[in-house]
């Protein structure tokens, strides 16, 4: 049912709340169903609205693919520099990680689908690059920390133990997204973290 909210707001509210309509329809009826009208019939807004916040469905999916990144660039990978231990930091953050997808699989379905279409849209190809750039990026940061704050050096350059562990973090995901086994999942990232932890940190 359509929202009945088309009192006044300011832009940027109502880009949240055609952010938010967004999401609802797409996990109804997939990325597909994402029509502008349907957005903007399930935020409570007439079409114009939504164009006047978007100028189109593409700009709307490169924007809820900037706003899921801003969300898990939150703490999970802070945990890689959480200590002196640095298996048991990787093991806490790809952990993190797969915690986050498993309290909302649906949504994160919803964002692996969104991220697939961008990077087969020309228009939206750097926005799937710049996720997993400014995923490397922060765990890169992450791993420099853990150097500077342990005084230890990392037998394998930062940058590429980075992209490792994204890949690594994205694989465990999207293997438990497809089965829904924990047990599995967990020893994926027992066996990741001990495998990169060790041989990263001799």
């Amino acid at each position: 049912m359509a929202r009945t909210t088309r009192e006044h707001r300011p832009a940027a509210e109502r880009r949240e709340q055609l952010l938010d309509a967004a999401v609802e329809v797409m996990r109804a009826g997939g990325v597909g169903a994402a029509t502008t009208r349907a957005v903007a019939e399930r935020a409570g807004l007439p079409q114009g609205a939504f164009h006047y916040c978007f100028r189109s469905k593409d700009e709307l999916f490169a924007a809820l693919l900037e706003r899921e990144l801003d969300a898990s660039l939150g703490r999970a990978w802070d945990a890689v520099a959480g200590g002196t231990d640095l298996q048991a930091g990787i093991a806490a953050a790809l952990g993190a990680v797969l915690d986050r997808v498993r309290s909302d699989p649906e949504y994160h379905l919803l964002t692996a689908e969104l991220v697939a279409v961008a990077a087969r849209t020309p228009d939206l190809a750097h926005v799937a690059r710049r996720e997993q750039v400014a995923y490397a990026e922060h765990v890169e940061e992450m791993l420099d920390r853990w150097q500077q704050d342990t005084g230890a050096v990392l037998a394998v350059p930062a940058r590429a133990l980075a992209e490792t562990l994204v890949a690594a973090s994205t694989g465990v995901t999207t293997a438990w997204l497809s089965t829904r086994d924990d047990a599995a999942a967990d020893a994926s990232v027992a066996l990741l973290a001990a495998g990169l932890g060790g041989a990263a940190a001799r």
